[in-house]
């Protein structure tokens, strides 16, 4: 996907190596709405897997459920499998989310792309554009982004034909992407639960002919 965003979107093979004319600047509004996590009381946090799952920044690399909530919170957000999520300190990295629903935490945001089918192009629009402020941000301890910064990014907006047909090669790529980091977690939970009853001999598989 990223090749072909490139390909497209940056070299501009497909055009004669020449951005069209009828490619006009825009804003980030002009493809995605942005969704920011609610104050969710730390208080009511814990790790024994009462109430949903809640998603921190330091959860986002390995989108594994470590911490629960009991909190209903009036503008509370649930991440869906396959939300563009973005964390605000620390580090500006776009993640596709697979894994089941849960709390969207405050200073984690989500990209929600306009169009139907056009995840993948918002998840290579802002890589660069939240690199670029990475980069350039300067701070004695943890730097941060806002919305005040994705309110200056501008992405050079492609035709709507050129734009539906990458994304009708891509859409199917980021489903099959999220199909298959939900079924590693399924798969993976399964694994958990079976090995210490395989090891225990609490299960006897003895009999199984493989």
């Amino acid at each position: 996907m990223e090749a072909l965003y490139k390909s497209w979107f940056i070299d501009f093979e497909p055009f004669n190596g020449a951005q069209p004319e009828n490619w006009s600047k825009t804003d980030i509004y002009s493809i995605a709405d942005i969704i920011y996590g609610a104050p969710f009381s730390s208080k009511l946090f814990n790790t024994d897997g009462i109430g949903k799952p809640i998603i921190r920044i330091r959860d986002l690399k390995n989108q594994e459920f470590v911490t629960y909530t009991t909190e209903e919170h009036p503008k509370g957000h649930l991440i869906q499998p396959g939300d563009i999520i973005v964390g605000m300190d620390g580090e500006f990295r776009p993640y596709i989310w697979g894994n089941e629903s849960a709390w969207l935490n405050q200073r984690v945001c989500i990209f929600e792309n306009k169009r139907p089918k056009g995840k993948a192009f918002v998840f290579f629009a802002i890589k660069p554009l939240l690199n670029v402020i990475e980069q350039t941000q300067v701070a004695t301890t943890v730097i941060h982004i806002g919305k005040k910064d994705y309110d200056a990014f501008e992405i050079t907006l492609p035709d709507k034909t050129s734009l539906d047909r990458f994304d009708e090669i891509t859409a199917p790529m980021i489903d099959q992407i999220v199909t298959n980091r939900l079924e590693n977690k399924r798969l993976a939970a399964l694994r958990d639960a079976l090995l210490p009853k395989l090891m225990s001999s609490e299960l006897d598989v003895s009999g199984i002919d493989l």
